[in-house]
């Protein structure tokens, strides 16, 4: 075949001609290895340098074009900041709050444009991948304000007596090591990431994007994901972990699955006097325009929207661990978002499908106890501890509805006053028909106090209060009710017969109302609060005035019943002692006459 294709003058022509420009494109690819180079390099360092104001350096080892494949390949890439320069910011107060190098063993660089670069100046790049690269983030808060730029001109600007333009098709980091030094705390705070990918696509600095905001740093966007995310919290009581985390700038939306927040040992809660510790799992969080500059430059949190969609959460005191006394003001919600370090702005948050435990020990019975909220969706507005924006709009509000022990359902509103140094909140809501008896895996633990049979009607509840005290209006509607009081074994329960007969037949009023027809007793509640009281304790100890008293259990009442009792205990401790001691004479008393 090669004989007969090389018969005529013309195909051994075309041959020669093939052959010639295959040595030519051999040679010119040698050529250009060998002093493409330094060429490169310098453009490289040099476009680094004013792009950032000579406060990066980069370098590299080698490098080799592959003309051909249109591919171009640099090895051992090292970008670190120059210190010099970067102490000289700090002086001058124009240092920027993060610090950034990356060492990256190989770089490929494909549908790379050389004649453009040589000739026109203009930086025209397909596609860059970045295999394993090792990226470390330092941060430190040195200013918070973009004001405090010396420099007032941009990429473009700075690059444009070296280059017209840069064009970047897309940016791949792939497995990034990624090392995060914060140093904006009490102290240092680091973070490894590992299982990292970025994804950046179509770079473009000139003349017409220079003051395109709606860009990421330049990009038309920046893709996110970073896989089996794990870490201690700074305290040391609990271990986050992320399924799977996603971000795009295009979107401004960040996704994350199989948020679990979990404890550590509870002998640590102990052994720190810690007593109630949280357990935190959600299918999906999702956070919808997240500022990424502002909390990447400052550490500033805002977004529009916040959901959490699928979870549990539950809270649970630990027995063993006894807490110093003092003001527990700090768990007022309207407290404690002001204790958080970060600034903080939210327009909403969503709460979608998430069953809510509380787990406790009763005092007297030393058994455990718990209360859920089954299925509660909600919305909370307005959530923000920034002082500035809270000077427009101070209140957070709060809707939400839940099924109590999976049985009423419970519809409430509350408010909270971001501002007010009184600390004030109100709430008010209602709960629908259900079987008192779902209640009493929280009254035998908590109140010694078994129903026997109850049906709830309806529950109502308007309360307003502050750091001190609270007043409000509760009406507890219901048929049928009987208790039993009970006293504690180590093992078990025992009742008290008695005690439960004269409760059900001298105090306890059984319906509300007391006949179909008549008016339904409503209370008024005045609760005031002590220090070491927390807040979620106040609004059970506000409500259960309300209900007690309704079920005829009031404050004077509860204050006879416990005399009463008293007395009466006093009374059979004195006549197990009289029964004793006779005891003990009859059988000095047999004793002597037997010596008789």
């Amino acid at each position: 075949m090669a004989v007969k294709f090389l018969k005529y003058r013309w195909q051994k022509c075309i041959a020669v001609i093939l052959c010639i420009l295959i040595a030519i494109v051999l040679i010119a690819a040698v050529f250009v290895n060998r002093y493409w180079s330094p060429i490169l390099a310098d453009k490289v360092k040099s476009t680094v340098l004013a792009g950032t104001d000579s406060l990066y350096e980069a370098e590299f080892k080698d490098a080799e074009f592959h003309v051909l494949q249109g591919k171009l390949v640099i090895y051992n890439i090292t970008i670190k900041p120059n210190m010099a320069v970067y102490q000289r910011t700090v002086k001058n107060q124009i240092a920027p709050n993060n610090l950034y190098e990356l060492k990256v063993k190989k770089l490929v660089i494909r549908r790379m444009h050389p004649i453009k670069l040589y000739f026109h100046n203009k930086l025209d790049i397909g596609q860059i991948i970045l295999s394993a690269p090792e990226l470390q983030v330092t941060y430190r808060l040195n200013h918070t304000r973009d004001t405090l730029i010396k420099d007032k001109r941009n990429a473009w600007q700075r690059i444009r007596p070296l280059l017209k333009s840069i064009h970047i098709g897309q940016v791949m980091l792939n497995d990034v090591k990624f090392k995060y030094n914060d140093y904006s705390g009490n102290k240092l705070d680091i973070s490894e990431l590992k299982e990292m990918n970025l994804t950046c696509n179509d770079l473009l600095i000139d003349s017409t994007t220079q003051n395109n905001i709606s860009r990421f740093y330049y990009f038309n966007e920046v893709q996110f994901e970073l896989n089996n995310f794990s870490r201690p919290s700074n305290n040391g009581l609990y271990k986050y972990h992320v399924n799977l985390l996603q971000f795009s700038t295009l979107t401004s939306r960040l996704q994350a699955y199989g948020v679990r927040v979990a404890p550590v040992e509870e002998t640590i809660f102990i052994d720190r006097k810690v007593r109630n510790q949280f357990a935190f799992y959600t299918d999906t969080l999702q956070i919808d325009n997240f500022d990424f500059k502002a909390y990447n430059k400052y550490r500033i949190f805002n977004s529009s929207k916040i959901v959490f969609d699928h979870g549990d959460f539950n809270v649970t005191t630990i027995p063993g661990a006894v807490p110093q006394k003092r003001n527990r003001l700090l768990s007022f919600p309207n407290v404690a978002i002001f204790q958080l370090k970060n600034t903080f702005k939210i327009d909403t948050v969503q709460l979608r499908h998430f069953n809510i435990t509380y787990q406790g020990y009763g005092k007297k019975s030393h058994k455990q106890g718990h209360i859920s909220f089954n299925n509660t969706n909600g919305t909370i507005l307005n959530v923000s501890n920034n002082l500035a924006f809270l000077q427009q709009n101070n209140v957070c509000r709060m809707q939400f509805n839940s099924k109590i022990m999976n049985a009423g359902l419970l519809d409430a509103n509350v408010t909270f006053n971001l501002t007010d140094s009184a600390k004030t909140y109100a709430y008010k809501g209602t709960l629908g028909p259900m079987n008192l008896e779902k209640f009493n895996s929280v009254s035998m633990p908590f109140a010694l106090v078994k129903i026997a049979s109850g049906k709830l009607n309806h529950f109502s509840f308007d309360v307003t209060g502050n750091r001190n005290e609270a007043h409000g209006h509760v009406t507890f509607l219901y048929n049928d009710l009987r208790i039993r009081i009970l006293k504690n074994d180590s093992t078990r329960y025992k009742k008290r017969p008695i005690v439960s007969l004269m409760a059900n037949a001298l105090i306890l009023k059984h319906n509300n109302p007391d006949k179909p027809g008549d008016v339904p007793r409503s209370v008024e509640v005045s609760y005031i609060r002590q220090p070491d009281t927390p807040f979620f304790k106040t609004i059970w100890k506000t409500l259960a005035q309300g209900i007690k008293a309704s079920a005829g259990y009031d404050a004077a009442t509860e204050k006879q019943v416990k005399q009463h009792i008293k007395q009466f205990t006093l009374d059979k401790k004195n006549r197990q002692a009289r029964k004793a001691a006779r005891q003990k004479r009859r059988e000095q008393q047999h004793k002597r006459s037997a010596r008789h």
